[in-house]
């Protein structure tokens, strides 16, 4: 019988709990790999609060500061945990190796993993980045909002498009063979979407072109007033006057006539109509209307709001006030001020808006005669 050995602290903590082939997991082990993720942690939380603390997420916009902290995260616990398998005792050469699954083409392993995590994560920073640059752009006034957008869009699509090739070519696919599976599927499919495929043509034509762009204030077909919310490749939103959003396929902006009110400049005429009765002074409803018109904040001073005698109607004098506004997406809701702001003063100025009238004559009436009662 051989005396009990007790084993002191360091043998303890030595201690193997599980053993497989080179795994060897102890409590020192353990604690370690505990002390390497709680430190990736608390390291990654100074480092946000630090960055916080140069206004770096008012600088970049609470959209793109998360972007960059996904990628900073990312590379902190991808490195905690690394560090922590090898301590375990796994080879990190043959982790990431470790195969997760094959095809004929493809072999996909944990390194592949990454490397398209990685540069999904990075498109997604540089997007925000460029997206950055672009408000830049626009609040300095060097693009209107609308081209920059379209151009954002443009490169937007660009960025992905060489990601997923960058991705597959990481996966081991050879560029050669993808664009010419893509042609090929392409060609396969584009007699069964040629509706789809149009609206991709058309949705490339307006983002070239600037025939639409966001922020315009459009009038479809049927009359539907909306404003452009975001121009894509297939589709656009469109935001309309009951805030409803209209997912138009662009192929309605490029083979309809669109009435584009703001695609000029920001100001567009409407005019509101009004009768008056005969006898009325003419040029004191002249005056009135124009001092309707000037009141309103919403009505633009250059060009001058101006009146039109329109004709000597059959009930009535008419007229038409003429004005420019820059607030055209709710110009109803202005035009209907307009018209409570004018019958307040016709009222007080004792100008009568007529209703119709007509004079009914009657051709060889018929005379009801009375016969006697037997």
């Amino acid at each position: 019988m051989q005396p009990d050995h007790k084993l002191n602290l360091w043998e303890l903590l030595n201690y193997s709990i599980f053993t497989y082939g080179s795994l060897k997991i102890s409590i020192l082990r353990i604690a370690i790999v505990v002390l390497i993720l709680a430190g990736a942690y608390f390291i990654f939380r100074f480092f946000r609060k630090w960055m916080m603390h140069l206004s770096i997420a008012e600088k970049l916009g609470m959209k793109r500061w998360r972007s960059f902290l996904r990628i900073i995260r990312l590379i902190f616990f991808l490195g905690a945990i690394l560090g922590s398998l090898s301590m375990l005792g796994f080879r990190i050469k043959q982790v990431l190796a470790f195969q997760l699954f094959e095809t004929d083409k493809i072999k996909f392993t944990v390194t592949h993993l990454l490397i398209v995590l990685a540069i999904l994560f990075i498109t997604r920073f540089i997007l925000n980045l460029i997206e950055y640059h672009f408000d830049n752009k626009i609040k300095q006034k060097r693009f209107d909002r609308g081209r920059g957008r379209s151009i954002y869009t443009i490169v937007q699509y660009l960025v992905w498009f060489m990601a997923i090739l960058l991705s597959l070519q990481a996966l081991g696919l050879k560029l050669t063979f993808v664009v010419a599976s893509s042609a090929a599927f392409l060609a396969g499919i584009g007699f069964g979407l040629q509706n789809i495929f149009s609206d991709f043509v058309s949705g490339l034509i307006i983002l070239f072109d600037r025939s639409l762009e966001v922020y315009d204030i459009v009038e479809l077909t049927d009359g539907t007033v909306g404003q452009v919310l975001e121009i894509n490749l297939r589709a656009s939103k469109i935001l309309t006057r009951n805030n409803q959003v209209l997912i138009v396929p662009n192929s309605k902006f490029t083979h309809d006539t669109i009435v584009n009110w703001s695609h000029n400049e920001a100001n567009t005429r409407f005019q509101v109509s009004v009768g008056v009765a005969y006898g009325s002074d003419v040029r004191l409803v002249e005056r009135l209307l124009l001092e309707a018109a000037n009141g309103h904040d919403d009505i633009s001073a250059n060009p001058k709001p101006f009146v039109r005698f329109n004709d000597f109607g059959n009930s009535s004098l008419d007229f038409q006030l003429y004005f420019w506004t820059a607030n055209s997406f709710y110009v109803e809701n202005l035009k209907s001020e307009l018209r409570f702001a004018i019958d307040d003063l016709f009222r007080q100025n004792n100008v009568n808006i007529p209703f119709p009238q007509r004079d009914v004559h009657f051709k060889n009436p018929i005379i009801i005669r009375n016969e006697p009662s037997e």
